[in-house]
């Protein structure tokens, strides 16, 4: 008997819906949009709107300039901080490239959805041009991790003094508790690299990527001191840009304001930050003796300045050749 034709099945057709991980990271961007938004909304209902565009239109582009050159000073200076800490685990990429990589981060940032798009994006760049993607993302997590030691360092210090009688209690003792235990950490790291050889094998390979870091406390004060003329700059930059606006606050409150309000707005709740920092702004400032009005503005015209450098930043996509132009182009010397 002939035998009957094999039946081909055909290939079940891909999902139309999105992975569900992509799912959720759209989900977070979509809802810290909203809750920037809506933070920002009731920041303005407690705000003479009138007082607040007259003081827009009276910032002077020069004085906008300024601050925005100020500001992208600072983000070449937090390059140089993450060439020094890839340095430190073996990276010997050059500071053009780590700047392309930091620039390309930062457009990111505005657009992907979730929190660390950014990070992601420099970590990957710099891992597969220099074929070290766990060493990449070492140095992009611990370029985060000690700016925000410093910039928490700042603040209680700055706080204790020029914060007493103008700070509450519950403002001032959570920011001293948590420069302690900071401290405390930043004291403690060879413990965690001595401790090393008795944890789980794929924990003990993470801290063994870390050891230059927790073994290096020394080492490390280049990047410290990087890391706090990052956070001068950016004071330098919104005390330029009141400058601008014709503003009466003197530079002691912006030395005060800027670094607590960085350092309470350090977790990316809403989308570049809209809404907390102006309401944060407004708080602070407010107990400094400052007008809400002057407060929102502030705020405003900083986000429109992190925003347009941002978008500046996507020439270094131009520049840079993707990861994957990369990875092939090395496969095909080969």
């Amino acid at each position: 008997m002939p035998l009957a034709p094999a039946k081909h099945h055909q290939p079940a057709p891909a999902e139309a819906a999105p992975p569900r991980r992509t799912r959720r990271a759209i989900g977070s961007y979509v809802l810290r949009a909203i809750l920037g938004i809506a933070i920002l909304s009731f920041v303005l209902s407690r705000v003479n709107l009138k007082q607040l565009a007259h003081l827009l239109t009276r910032e002077r582009p020069a004085y906008f300039l300024a601050a925005t050159a100020i500001y992208v000073a600072g983000q070449m200076v937090a390059t140089r901080r993450w060439q020094l800490l890839s340095r430190m685990i073996g990276i010997a990429g050059s500071y053009f490239e780590h700047l392309l990589y930091f620039f390309i981060g930062a457009f990111t940032n505005l657009f992907v959805p979730g929190l660390v798009g950014g990070d992601a994006a420099r970590a990957l760049y710099l891992g597969r041009r220099h074929h070290e993607l766990g060493k990449a993302v070492a140095s992009v997590v611990a370029d985060r991790a000690f700016g925000l030691v410093v910039l928490i360092w700042l603040t209680a210090v700055c706080v204790g003094v020029l914060g007493q009688g103008v700070f509450p209690a519950t403002v001032t003792t959570p920011i001293y508790a948590i420069g302690a235990v900071t401290l405390v950490g930043y004291l403690a790291m060879p413990l965690a690299a001595a401790v090393q050889g008795f944890l789980p094998r794929r924990i003990a390979a993470t801290i063994g990527i870390l050891s230059p870091y927790l073994q290096g406390r020394i080492a490390l004060i280049p990047a410290l001191a990087l890391s706090l003329i990052l956070h001068l700059l950016q004071v330098l930059a919104q005390y330029v840009l009141g400058l601008g606006l014709g503003l009466s606050i003197p530079a002691w409150e912006f030395l005060l304001c800027v670094p607590t309000t960085n350092t309470l707005a350090s977790v990316p709740l809403t989308f570049n930050g809209l809404g907390l920092r102006e309401g944060i702004y407004v708080v602070l400032f407010g107990m400094a003796g400052a007008n809400k009005a002057d407060a929102v503005a502030l705020g405003l015209l900083w986000f429109a300045i992190t925003t347009f450098a941002g978008l500046c930043a996507s020439v270094a996509f131009v520049i840079a050749p993707t990861p994957i132009e990369r990875q092939n182009s090395t496969r095909n010397g080969a």
